[in-house]
């Protein structure tokens, strides 16, 4: 813990917010390998041995930004998921606010990914536990809606992974056919319709 009065865990997720988005800025220009810890610490003021109160290592201020954005748009889901609206209009809705989380970071949400590769494996595995929550939410509306007799009984879990890696590609895809909001709904009216004239 930060050393004098000690922080509430509230004060120390607030102030690890608002030191990230200090320097974020820094580690997107020059590198988050190539930015040290001293250079860290003075883009948000702190002393060096202040940012360890917060961030034990490098990786963390990385996998705390992964888990920051999952968290929020994992509860943003949770809330839709227990709606009481049919399992397909729900699923709508959550991969709506996927498309909006994305959009609404997609420099910095890209530019950090590429980082993200270069983490340690423990440290990737920290970020794809968080993801693997929100493919689990997406995989259980899938299942909800074979359960109500909306969607064919399917691999739900394999649905859920082309879904939203069909939405991330809505965003981050380099040949655009329309807004995000078109083609979000013309890539879920694909997924649900599929191609194929019976």
């Amino acid at each position: 813990m930060p050393k004098g009065v000690p922080l509430t865990e509230e004060e120390l997720t607030k102030r690890r917010h608002e030191i990230f988005h200090q320097v974020v800025n820094v580690i997107v220009k020059k590198g988050f390998h190539e930015t040290s810890m001293q250079e860290i610490a003075q883009t948000a003021g702190l002393g060096k041995s202040t940012l360890y109160d917060y961030f034990k290592t490098k990786d963390e201020i990385l996998i705390y930004f992964f888990e920051d954005q999952l968290n929020d748009t994992t509860e943003e889901a949770q809330k839709i998921a227990l709606q009481n609206l049919s399992a397909d209009k729900r699923l709508r809705q959550v991969l709506e606010k996927y498309i909006e989380s994305l959009q609404a970071n997609k420099n910095l949400f890209l530019k950090l990914m590429q980082e993200a590769q270069r983490l340690k494996p423990e440290s990737q595995k920290l970020v794809q536990e968080k993801r693997h929550a929100y493919q689990d939410l997406v995989r259980a509306l899938i299942d909800e809606g074979v359960r109500e007799g909306i969607f064919r009984k399917v691999n739900s879990l394999l649905a859920a992974r082309l879904l939203i890696s069909g939405m991330s590609s809505v965003i981050y895809g380099s040949r655009t056919t329309g807004t995000p909001q078109e083609m979000m709904e013309e890539t879920m009216d694909i997924f649900l319709k599929g191609i194929e004239i019976c």
